[in-house]
C-alpha cells in the first residue's frame, strides 16, 4: 500500500529522548573556556524553551486547521522544547556557575513583547513559506555546530537537533504546498516574505537571547550592541568553515517552485552572495 508524504516523514524521524545524551561523558576542557560557545548554546537554549509561546500564536493563527494545529502541539512544539530543555543542561553541566533561570526569566520578558500573533504573515500560504526559512536557519546553525563543535557530546546532541529541524522543515512545507494550492500566492509575494524572514533571522529572538546570555556572565558590566556585533564577527568566521551554504540556499529556494534549471543556476549564485555578505 502506497504510504503518503507524511508518512514517509514519520518513518525516516527518529525519535531520540534527554537520556539518549551522555552528559556524564562531557569533556569540559575542551569547550569550557570557548566563549562563543558558551554564548550560541545559552542563547539558542532560552530561544528554545520559549517555543511554548511561539506556539500559541501559531495555533491561534492558523484556528479550524485541525491537522497543523495538532501536529505543532503535539510534535513540533514538544521537540522544540525538548532541544531547548538538552542545551539547558549542556550548558549548566559545562558552566554550572551562570545562573540560567535569572537569565532566561529577563530574556523572556524582553521577547514576549515582540511575539504576538497579529506579526505573522499576511496569509497562511506565506507564514508557511516565513516559516520554512526560520527552519532552515535552525537547521543549518545546528549543522554548523555540529561540524564546528570541539566536544564529542555536544557534536551528539547537535546531530539529533538538525535532524529535528530538517523533519519540521519538511512538514512545514508540505503545509505551505497545501496552502499554496487554495490561496495561490505570486511568486513575488513568496519571494518576498523569504527576503524579509531572512533579514529578521538576527533580529529580535537571537539579539535578546544574546544579550541576555552576555549580561548574565558579565556581571556589572553594561551590555552594548558593540558586544552583539563581536559575537556575530566570530559566527561569521565559523560559518566561513563549517557552515553548509548549498544545504541553506536549496532549503531557502525551494517554496519558490524554480524548475531544474532555474535552480542550478540561480543556487551557485546565491550561495556566492551569502558567503560575501556573511
Amino acid at each position: 500500500m502506497r504510504t503518503t508524504a507524511t508518512e514517509d516523514l514519520e518513518t525516516h524521524h527518529h525519535r531520540w529522548s534527554i537520556d539518549d545524551i551522555p552528559f556524564s561523558e562531557i569533556q569540559r576542557a575542551r569547550i569550557a573556556d570557548d566563549t562563543f560557545f558558551f554564548q550560541i548554546l545559552t542563547a539558542s537554549s532560552f530561544v528554545e524553551i520559549t517555543t511554548d509561546l511561539y506556539t500559541r500564536n501559531l495555533v491561534d493563527y492558523f484556528d479550524g486547521d485541525e491537522e497543523i494545529r495538532n501536529w505543532l502541539e503535539s510534535r513540533w512544539q514538544h521537540e522544540e522544547l525538548r532541544h531547548g530543555a538538552a542545551l539547558r543542561r549542556y550548558v549548566n553541566t559545562v558552566w554550572p556557575d551562570f545562573d540560567w533561570e535569572r537569565n532566561y526569566e529577563r530574556f523572556h520578558e524582553d521577547y514576549s513583547r515582540f511575539c504576538k500573533t497579529e506579526l505573522l504573515g499576511p496569509t497562511r500560504a506565506l507564514e508557511m513559506a516565513a516559516r520554512c526559512i526560520v527552519e532552515t536557519g535552525t537547521s543549518t546553525l545546528y549543522t554548523m555546530l555540529h561540524r564546528a563543535s570541539p566536544e564529542p557530546v555536544l557534536s551528539h546532541l547537535t546531530a539529533y537537533i538538525r535532524t529535528d529541524e530538517a523533519y519540521h522543515y519538511k512538514h512545514f512545507y508540505q503545509y505551505f504546498q497545501r496552502y499554496l494550492a487554495c490561496e495561490r500566492p505570486s511568486r513575488t509575494a513568496v519571494l518576498k516574505t523569504l527576503l524579509e524572514r531572512v533579514r529578521e533571522i538576527n533580529g529580535e529572538d537571537g539579539y535578546y537571547a544574546f544579550k541576555h546570555a552576555f549580561a548574565g556572565s558579565h556581571p556589572g558590566r553594561r551590555f552594548r550592541k558593540r558586544d552583539y556585533r563581536a559575537f556575530s564577527r566570530r559566527a561569521r568566521a565559523i560559518a566561513h568553515r563549517h557552515y553548509p551554504y548549498r544545504m541553506a540556499v536549496n532549503m531557502g529556494l525551494k517554496p519558490l517552485g524554480l524548475g531544474q534549471r532555474a535552480q542550478r543556476i540561480t543556487e551557485p549564485a546565491v550561495r556566492g552572495v551569502i558567503r560575501i555578505l556573511s
